[in-house]
């Protein structure tokens, strides 16, 4: 008997405590009684998670009791889109730049924090709604997100396709190209935007694209809040053109230049990234891909049989493979890891007919990460590696690239259909924390290979 006593002693202090605490609070719904409803009376749907643009609100959002209302915070979103908020308590009304909102919206204080039914309060600003009800999830969308992802993508393609900047070209031939660095929005995902490091507004950064041989002079401008530099990653220079802070040269303070200049002394593929607190700036996205081609024709490929550096391929791929963090911390898993700054579902496809050949030249820059890129349904063939030819290109499905190292492989597209090219290390193949069920469920370092017949 005694002992029964004890357990049921045990059981009622825990459960006093856990209503002292909050867990055991009553259900109340917002519209019983007084508006001003105690904290913690929303509803049953406590701990909806509410995203602007793939950026994460501070305050959940909640569902009613009886699941028919799902609010949010106002001032959340004001203070997201950058507006002046304002809560007239006397009134029950909320001003986002000084506009009420609508009686829909139906603002009520509920503990700290005033709520607003999230669709109208959405629609009175001109916000896409969506609400994902198995994730747990309330989406609102600006306009400038989708027309920022449809004016990125030009960019994006760009550097797939190995499209280099244009240069001036001075009377000694010297080619001149100008990379700016500075803060820009990004949108890894349709919908999704995050500011991002910047070269000349995009991640990753305009391919520079030269011949061997060539003299090359590159203008560096920092408009960041902070000094950095650009290093040359694989290159043979002056030590003076290195680009690494207190070694090489002194970082370039916030608004100001300085010029690299040297000669693009062999062929191959190679990146550029800063060197200055890189953790920081190398994954917020302060990188790019530098191509030099041979000086040397390249000869026609072979009906059949191997494929190696030098040859004249069908198509040129680039993909530089990196993460970006959007509501992760940089100790925290990424948000998203990226192919030349976008995830899946929204990477280009690499696109052949059958018999064509491509060379895809890949570039790891993630500071941390290892990547074993694998393609489905072919086999491709490594034809050189951290900027040198292979001697014996080898044949193989999945190449392994740790940070820093690139690797061009090449492949004959002799199987039609639409082929996954991927990192096998499957945590890198979907968009993290959250975000793993806003879409689609695959995500992060995934491209197709579409061969048609």
């Amino acid at each position: 008997m005694k002992k029964k006593m004890t357990i049921w002693t045990f059981m009622l202090l825990m459960a006093a405590s856990l209503y002292i605490l909050g867990g055991l609070r009553p259900d109340v719904s917002a519209h019983e009684g007084s508006h001003e409803a105690e904290e913690g009376e929303a509803g049953e749907g406590g701990g909806i998670a509410a995203y602007l643009d793939g950026r994460l609100l501070p305050t959940p959002g909640s569902l009613s009791s009886d699941l028919a209302e799902l609010r949010i915070s106002p001032q959340d979103v004001a203070d997201a889109l950058d507006l002046p908020y304002r809560w007239d308590m006397g009134t029950r009304t909320v001003y986002i730049d000084e506009k009420p909102l609508p009686a829909e919206a139906d603002p009520v204080k509920i503990g700290a924090n005033v709520m607003a039914v999230a669709e109208p309060l959405a629609k009175s600003l001109g916000l896409n709604y969506r609400y994902d009800d198995a994730g747990h999830m309330v989406m609102l969308g600006t306009p400038k997100a989708e027309k920022l992802f449809q004016e990125q993508e030009a960019k994006v393609r760009d550097v797939f396709e190995g499209r280099g900047l244009t240069p001036t070209v001075d009377a000694d031939g010297t080619k001149t190209f100008t990379l700016t660095a500075e803060m820009s929005d990004w949108a890894p995902v349709k919908g999704v935007l995050t500011t991002a490091w910047t070269y000349n507004g995009q991640v990753a950064g305009p391919t520079i694209r030269v011949t061997e041989g060539d003299k090359v002079r590159i203008k560096f401008v920092n408009k960041l809040p902070e000094p950095s530099t650009i290093h040359w990653h694989g290159f043979h220079l002056p030590n003076a053109m290195d680009g690494v802070p207190g070694i090489t040269q002194q970082a370039v303070e916030p608004g100001k230049e300085f010029v690299y200049e040297f000669t693009a002394s062999h062929p191959g593929t190679f990146m550029y990234h800063s060197h200055y607190d890189d953790m920081k700036q190398i994954v917020g996205g302060l990188y790019g891909a530098f191509i030099i081609d041979p000086a040397a024709k390249p000869v026609p490929v072979p009906a059949t049989g191997e494929l190696s550096d030098g040859m004249a391929f069908d198509r040129d791929y680039t993909m530089v493979l990196s993460r970006m963090n959007v509501n992760a911390g940089l100790d925290d898993e990424p948000d998203y890891f990226t192919i030349n700054g976008r995830s899946y579902p929204d990477t280009p496809p690499i696109e052949l007919k059958k018999g064509q050949t491509a060379r895809v030249r890949l570039i790891n820059i993630d500071p941390v990460e290892v990547h074993t890129m694998h393609l489905h349904g072919m086999d491709f063939q490594v034809i050189a590696r951290n900027g040198h030819a292979v001697k014996t290109p080898e044949t193989m499905n999945t190449v392994l690239l740790g940070p820093g190292e690139t690797v061009d492989l090449a492949f004959r597209a002799d199987a039609p259909g639409d082929w996954m090219f991927h990192c096998h290390i499957l945590d890198h193949t979907m968009n993290g924390g959250e975000h793993a069920r806003m879409g689609a469920e695959m995500g992060g370092l995934i491209t197709l290979v579409k061969v048609a017949s």
